[in-house]
């Protein structure tokens, strides 16, 4: 399948056909299994989830899922990488920050399931040698990024867990990036519709 080209005046709808794609999937496993949520929000009004309120579901068994969804209409010219994930905005915060410290406050909440980044940004050649599996291993980082990135997450000691060195930020946070084209996950998940 060709990529799909957007135009520039559609880039803000575009972002949010690919946040409803992924919305669309995980209402796909609800109706697949009744039993699995409670209920499903995309683009959450809940102020206690901040920054990761583009997909939130409520398990039966009481524990939470997160999805926050990034989408670039030049996913060979953006990749997914340290410095993308570590820029601050003018408020002074980075994408990183943010979704540390909400995910902090919702674990307050109840059992955190999963958070995760669902992205088109294709992990740059030195993001990749962090993952392991969709998981960043913070023991791969190359210490000019770990620090600022411990530093995000909220200091070296407090995030990390005692289980392993790894940050607990990182520990519950996966990174899916096999949505590479929008068209392709589009029919991906039209397929889910197709019944024998």
């Amino acid at each position: 399948m060709a990529k799909v080209q957007i135009k520039s005046t559609a880039i803000t709808r575009a972002g949010y056909e690919y946040q409803d794609l992924a919305g669309i999937e995980v209402l796909i496993r609800h109706y697949r299994d009744p039993e699995l949520y409670a209920w499903v929000q995309i683009e959450a009004d809940d102020t206690n989830y901040r920054a990761l309120d583009d997909i939130v579901a409520a398990r039966k068994d009481g524990a939470y899922e997160f999805v926050q969804v990034k989408f670039t209409v030049d996913s060979d010219r953006y990749g997914l990488d340290w410095n993308w994930l570590l820029s601050k905005t003018k408020n002074g915060t980075s994408m990183l920050e943010k979704w540390a410290k909400s995910l902090a406050r919702v674990a307050a909440m109840g059992p955190i399931h999963s958070a995760g980044l669902k992205t088109n940004r294709i992990p740059s050649a030195e993001f990749a040698k962090c993952l392991n599996g969709s998981r960043v291993d913070i023991d791969l980082l190359p210490k000019e990024i770990r620090e600022p990135v411990e530093t995000a997450c909220g200091g070296a000691a407090e995030a990390t867990e005692r289980l392993g060195r790894k940050l607990a930020f990182f520990v519950r946070l996966r990174i899916w990036d096999r949505e590479e084209d929008y068209g392709v996950y589009a029919e991906s998940e039209r397929t889910h519709f197709v019944f024998d």
